[in-house]
């Protein structure tokens, strides 16, 4: 079983070829059976992921699927709301771990995020700004969660896509499973990790992440779920 990956999922396509024993050979390249980050690939599970990478598209296709979401605005939208004391979150297309995450609570602050920075790229969409007791991050694999876990700020005390440790979840998980799953349809993957933000009866999907960063068991939990795969339906 060939996985194929990008220079960027490299660390977490080789932690799964290391946990598979032997079963799954990961390589660079277009063709395969999984693609791990690849824009697009010749392969079975995941073999075009550019509706995710998109994050303006990607939240596009949310909207459109009913996948429960922060409210997406217009600039103008946006602007009316933080003139009227309002707190909006600005974004780029492209982002990773936080990059290019904008909180704008003012006309200057908006400015700023329409034009951007050497460090930030400038914000092409605005959602709500949420505030909720959880943060999870659900793996689904063909239409099942196969893991999920509360986020927790991390050594440097970032959230939502920045510096985190994971906990057992502490909070009702239902709604936030069969959220998670609508979000990976909307955008046609086979798999993906889902950030949510939660209560205890709403939540909230923040984006779908098509080759998720890898820490303790989960390179493992993967190999497994791809040669399960592998030997019962390719």
């Amino acid at each position: 079983m060939i996985l194929t990956y990008s220079g960027r999922s490299a660390p977490s396509a080789l932690e799964i070829e290391w946990e598979s024993d032997g079963e799954i050979r990961s390589r660079r390249g277009r063709g395969g059976d999984i693609n791990w980050g690849r824009a697009d690939a010749n392969t079975v599970l995941n073999p075009d992921i550019t509706s995710s990478t998109n994050k303006r598209v990607m939240r596009e296709l949310f909207r459109e699927h009913d996948v429960p979401m922060p409210r997406l605005y217009t600039q103008t939208e946006a602007a009316i709301k933080v003139a009227m004391g309002g707190r909006v979150v600005g974004r780029p297309d492209r982002h990773m771990k936080g990059r290019g995450f904008w909180l704008i609570d003012s006309p200057r602050r908006l400015r700023r995020a329409l034009a951007g920075t050497s460090r930030k790229r400038a914000a092409t969409h605005f959602m709500d700004y949420i505030e909720a007791p959880h943060e999870y991050r659900v793996h689904i694999f063909k239409g099942k969660s196969i893991r999920i876990s509360e986020k927790l700020a991390g050594s440097h005390g970032e959230t939502t896509h920045g510096d985190y440790t994971t906990i057992k979840p502490t909070g009702p998980t239902k709604h936030v499973r069969q959220a998670a799953k609508a979000a990976v349809e909307a955008v046609g993957l086979d798999f993906g990790a889902v950030d949510i933000l939660a209560d205890d009866e709403h939540c909230w999907v923040l984006e779908v992440n098509a080759s998720p960063g890898l820490g303790g068991t989960m390179p493992k939990l993967y190999a497994d779920t791809f040669i399960k795969w592998y030997r019962e339906e390719r």
